[in-house]
């Protein structure tokens, strides 16, 4: 059996397979490959030759059975007007976002000319030719959420998906049409498999509720038309609470985190196949051959039809753990398989008005300063205003920022750590909080007054800002001066900024596990410089066992241990104090 027989028979839901199929549908590019090819990443992203070769090792040098292009996520944010950023060592990222909420747009007539679209679809053409008798050739594209948020920033997607639909949904619709352009032509050029990756739609972005009314409807018509081919949809995170919708997508297969509850995954097999959903981190990049194999047997014990790591490859990722993949020898007919789909999986989160209510009142001080909390927890920056100016009026404004605004912030950090708000609310309620503060300091004729000073950024080849976001919000909250350096942020720009400001605490976010290897970098230049500073890092692509890895790594968790992890910084601890603090 060939591979590609043996994958698109793994998907389609065939039992007779000689072995268990083992691909990459996402990132499958690695530093020991490049290394052994003598290619930089840089030319990978651009040159169609050295493009096919690096794709073609991923069966050579790794063992997988399909081929996989492109290497990132930029190409169609690039054809529309984003300005990409092409580091050596990292993946490329998005610089810029070019139109605002209310910016006209429409779909270039030109637009698979323009950039590197070009160059992917010759790729497809070229493997497709050469081992696409063999191999299954995989062509992934950005899916229309996602792309939204390169075209706007993604803050601002978040937002209009709750305050701003309608114009939300012209930038969805070209991003849609897109989407449909580009993936027919990378099936006329000999795409086996389209991979559609909408990482943004993920459930720690958006609510269950907003996938299934915002993004869902755009998934469905993607799908349907690039039903020539089998599709695949792969969202990141943990998406349990949105399993039912994606297997109604009509794509063939979704590709799975390993956060996701497979008990719930397996209920939805009888419309959609699973791929995945090995840990890249914690397993691929971290862990001996040996425990790669045990987890390989335990997903598909789990109930995976084709084992997969559960998002892109770590660019450190050692050959010799993807290799290992191949001892996995679990035979298909022990597979989990479940053909009962719970009528009544409709899993989503409201935002409950009593539940709100309810916290706000545990911290009653007065109808004032209740009226303030009220406000920054429902987003409202005019009814922040209003309730503001009222309590000045009675009440000091150290008084209003710490028993007002900090604790509506805090309020907004429990109901979103216990699922009830999402990023959008969580950013409304920051903005909001910042428009109190402003006015406070106004009155006082004088900033407030910092307990120390924080820098912080989010790793090179990454822009996902949510993260960094909500930590910076509700450090500001808490009295710290936030020097925010932004996303995407180079290595040594990160050490320069740590010598001038001398901070008590440096954070990092890494959303994605091809940028999280920026952090030892970091601490390895500190050492060099002769610093010392605790150095907390969160994300997706984060975990603990990460942090302990290098010096000064402390693993953040939760944005709500952010003040607290600071508050241990500012008051002289150690790094290796404050890991015994807050690690398990």
């Amino acid at each position: 059996m060939t591979p590609k027989k043996r994958v698109i028979s793994a998907i389609l839901g065939s039992k007779r397979l000689d072995r268990i199929p083992i691909v990459c549908v996402n990132q499958t590019a690695t530093k020991d490959q490049l290394s052994r090819l003598g290619i930089s990443f840089f030319d990978a992203h651009k040159n169609p030759e050295k493009m096919a070769r690096l794709s073609l090792s991923a069966v050579e040098i790794l063992g997988f059975d399909n081929v996989r292009v492109p290497f990132c996520q930029t190409v169609e944010a690039e054809a529309l007007g984003c300005k990409i950023r092409f580091p050596d060592d990292s993946l490329p990222s998005v610089e810029t976002h070019p139109f605002k909420i209310d910016s006209p747009i429409t779909l270039p007539s030109d637009v698979l000319s323009r950039g590197r679209i070009p160059v992917v679809i010759s790729v497809v053409e070229k493997l497709s030719k050469e081992v696409g008798k063999e191999y299954p050739v995989v062509a992934g594209i950005v899916g229309p959420f996602s792309l939204a948020g390169y075209l706007l920033g993604l803050n601002d997607v978040l937002v209009a998906s709750i305050s701003d639909p309608g114009s939300l949904k012209r930038f969805l619709d070209v991003t849609l049409d897109l989407g449909i352009i580009y993936g027919k032509a990378l099936i006329d050029a000999g795409a086996d498999i389209i991979c559609v990756e909408d990482m943004s739609a993920s459930t720690e972005m958006i609510s269950p509720q907003a996938y299934k009314d915002v993004v869902l409807p755009y998934h469905k018509r993607l799908f349907e038309e690039l039903k020539s081919v089998i599709t695949v949809l792969h969202i990141c995170g943990n998406v349990t609470p949105i399993i039912t919708y994606m297997a109604d997508s009509g794509a063939d297969a979704l590709s799975i985190d390993h956060k996701l509850d497979l008990s719930t995954a397996i209920q939805v097999k009888d419309k959609v196949s699973l791929i995945g959903n090995l840990d890249p981190v914690k397993i691929l990049l971290q862990s001996s051959p040996n425990d790669v194999i045990s987890a390989g047997n335990k997903a598909l014990e789990d109930g995976v039809d084709v084992l997969a790591p559960g998002c892109s490859l770590a660019l450190e990722t050692p050959t010799e753990n993807i290799r290992a993949l191949q001892m996995v020898s679990l035979p298909k007919s022990s597979y989990t398989v479940s053909k009962k789909v719970k009528k009544d999986m409709e899993v989503f989160t409201r935002y409950d008005l009593y539940r709100r209510e309810e916290m706000v009142k545990k911290r009653e001080v007065g109808n004032i300063l209740e009226e303030v909390r009220e406000a920054v927890v429902a987003g409202d920056s005019k009814k922040v205003v209003d309730s503001v100016k009222k309590a000045l009026e009675i009440y000091d404004p150290i008084e209003v920022i710490n028993k007002g605004l900090v604790e509506g912030i805090n309020i907004v950090g429990e109901l979103w750590n216990s699922g009830e708000y999402f990023l959008p609310q969580v950013i409304l309620s920051a903005d909001a909080m910042q428009v109190g503060i402003k006015i406070c300091e106004e009155t006082m004729g004088r900033p407030i007054e910092k307990k120390g000073r924080i820098v912080m950024h989010v790793a090179e080849g990454d822009i996902h800002t949510i993260g960094k976001d909500i930590v910076k919000a509700l450090l500001i909250a808490y009295g710290y001066e936030v020097i925010d350096l932004g996303v995407d942020v180079p290595v040594e720009k990160v050490v320069e900024a740590v010598k001038k400001y001398k901070p008590c605490l440096l954070t990092g976010s890494a959303l994605m596990t091809t940028t999280m290897s920026a952090f030892p970098k970091i601490a390895e230049r500190l050492e060099e410089e002769g610093i010392e500073v605790p150095f907390a890092c969160g994300g997706g692509a984060v975990n603990q066992e990460f942090c302990e890895s290098f010096k000064f790594g402390i693993y953040g968790g939760k944005a709500i241990n952010a003040p607290l992890i600071a508050e241990a910084a500012r008051s002289g601890k150690s790094w290796q104090e404050i890991r015994k603090m807050f690690h398990k």
